[in-house]
């Protein structure tokens, strides 16, 4: 597929953006990458704790280190999953109907 919205400028891009969240597609689209893009910091957010806390009360183990390690990979994940995903879309979106 073209690269077409990676090579657009700074103005063409925002432009692309306000099209595209307008639609009824983009505003759903929107949505659900900002859940995603949440639900990930979130999980960084808790994974931080839970290694902080473990060290506080010095009660840290093996199991806190896999837990903690598998949620930050998942959460990692779903943050570079949402931005691909708005590329992708802002991407197909400018190949279909910009200019």
């Amino acid at each position: 597929m073209k690269n077409k919205y990676q090579r657009m400028s700074k103005e063409e891009k925002m432009q692309c953006k306000e099209f595209y969240y307008n639609t009824p597609k983009g505003k759903e689209m929107r949505k659900r990458l900002n859940r995603l893009t949440i639900i990930g910091i979130i999980g960084l957010l808790f994974s931080a704790f839970l290694i902080v806390s473990g060290y506080i009360s010095e009660e840290i183990n093996w199991a806190t280190w896999v837990m903690s390690g598998v949620l930050c990979v998942f959460s990692c994940v779903f943050i570079i999953g949402a931005i691909r995903l708005r590329g992708q879309c802002l991407n197909q979106y400018a190949v279909a109907k910009m200019k």
